[in-house]
């Protein structure tokens, strides 16, 4: 079975709902990514798919919670992504050269590229909703779904 990146952004997006604030067009376009986010995590641990997760990525989504609603909420997150059986926490020694190697040809955040960078190393699908990450894992040939614009079956059909 093929293994999965999740980058911040759908991890954050699959806990938290967007804030009412933002106007109606783009929260409606939040609010759908959310459902989208939940339902392709529950998707992927009930087909017990290989679940890679960045440690950058479990220190970013523990800061966004801890900011956004609390620091128990976020100790609770973190504490899943690092016992959860079909999640593995991957550390920067086992990917850093591809990280700074992506960073260097497309110019993407240093964060960015610790993600990216694990997807190319394990040829593993990346799943963001962080619009230029995945223009700059596409240059790459990083196989890279943007959640906010497909749908969870499409990204699940991609897997087999």
């Amino acid at each position: 079975m093929e293994e999965v990146v999740l980058d911040s952004s759908v991890i954050i997006k699959s806990i938290m709902k967007p804030g009412r604030w933002l106007p109606g067009e783009v929260y409606k376009r939040e609010l759908e990514t959310h459902y989208k986010a939940r339902t392709l995590v529950k998707t992927l641990k009930s087909n017990n798919i290989t679940v890679l997760i960045p440690y950058p990525v479990i220190v970013e989504v523990g800061a966004v919670i801890a900011r956004l609603a609390s620091r128990e909420l976020a100790e609770r997150v973190v504490e899943s992504l690092r016992t959860t059986k079909n999640y593995i926490v991957v550390y920067e020694e086992e990917y850093r050269d591809k990280a700074l190697k992506a960073a260097l040809l497309t110019g993407s955040s240093g964060f960015d590229a610790y993600i990216i960078g694990l997807a190319w190393s394990r040829d593993a699908l990346l799943i963001t909703d962080d619009e230029p990450m995945s223009r700059h894992a596409e240059a790459l040939g990083v196989k890279v779904v943007l959640l906010r614009s497909t749908n969870v079956e499409d990204t699940m059909k991609q897997l087999h």
